[in-house]
């Protein structure tokens, strides 16, 4: 699956950035490869995509967008995920950095979330009540690719509206990569078909770096 990377081309002019060095943009080990894209466009100092494909087992793609240090925007992230043709999960959201919701205004026509933790999250920080998120056993791609265009179209609306401000915002992004960082269900699959320091510096130093 390639959608979130043609998606994303559509809303975004792209330059590429380059990736840490001990990183390739194909990592592959046995069964499994790890695509790893990085980007910057007007407004965003970072976009980052993976896409993790473990042949007839498992199926991850994961974008996140983070907006200029300083612009209050939320920080865009979505992932979907497949287990073994069983499992589905998918979650689309724009993540606060502070406590302002005034972005709020641009989600209105989506529906409040009905969760309010999971194993690996809990949606008091870095979530907003608009969270999109679904887990079923049944596949549900076309459903989500809706949706995240749906999302992503606002999230647009929402940098080109956006004020620019005297004060920087690095250090909440920098606090939403280390929850995040700590809390990702990813490292379990990255150790097991790589390694676990590969996983660690995976997770760290590129999905949700600091760097």
């Amino acid at each position: 699956m390639t959608y979130l990377k043609t998606l994303i081309k559509e809303f975004f002019t792209l330059e590429e950035k380059e990736l840490p060095s001990w990183l390739s943009p194909t990592t592959k080990n046995n069964n499994a490869a790890l695509r790893s894209y990085l980007w910057t466009s007007q407004f965003c100092h970072k976009i980052r995509l993976c896409e993790l494909e473990i042949e007839n087992k498992f199926y991850a793609e994961s974008l996140v967008i983070y907006p200029d240090f300083l612009h209050e925007t939320p920080i865009f992230g979505t992932e979907y995920l497949t287990i073994g043709k069983r499992k589905y999960f998918g979650a689309i959201d724009f993540h606060p950095i502070t406590e302002s919701q005034n972005f709020i205004q641009f989600l209105e026509m989506f529906p409040d979330r009905k969760v309010n933790k999971t194993v690996f999250y809990n949606f008091d920080s870095f979530f907003s009540k608009k969270l999109w998120i679904n887990k079923r056993n049944e596949d549900f791609y076309n459903e989500y690719q809706i949706m995240v265009k749906c999302f992503l179209h606002q999230y647009k609306k929402c940098l080109l509206e956006s004020q620019k401000s005297n004060s920087s915002f690095k250090e909440q992004q920098y606090q939403y990569n280390e929850y995040m960082a700590s809390n990702d269900p990813a490292f379990g699959v990255l150790k097991s078909y790589f390694n676990e320091d590969f996983a660690t510096n995976y997770i760290h130093n590129f999905l949700f770096t600091n760097k």
